[in-house]
């Protein structure tokens, strides 16, 4: 396994992306995903998509192998410097 480790700001760029995807607010995401809500977001997804949403924040190398692949890493990076 890595040691990668993303930064608090990569972390805030997710966080703001897949909230514009979920149609809720960050603030709103990031309760859900500290607390026992995480119901609430896969519920927001398709089935087929929430059933692989659960299975991924429910293993933390998979969650880490997300966020390591070279889509994540654009995407936060696009974030990042504004969506250029």
């Amino acid at each position: 396994m890595s040691d990668y480790k993303p930064t608090p700001d990569q972390l805030q760029a997710l966080l703001k992306y897949a909230s514009q995807k979920l149609g809720v607010s960050p603030n709103e995401l990031q309760k859900s995903l500290q607390g026992d809500a995480l119901q609430k977001v896969a519920s927001k997804l398709p089935p087929e998509e929430a059933a692989k949403f659960q299975e991924v924040v429910s293993d933390k190398a998979k969650m880490e192998k997300l966020l390591q692949s070279p889509q994540a890493k654009q995407l936060i990076e696009k974030f990042l410097n504004g969506g250029k």
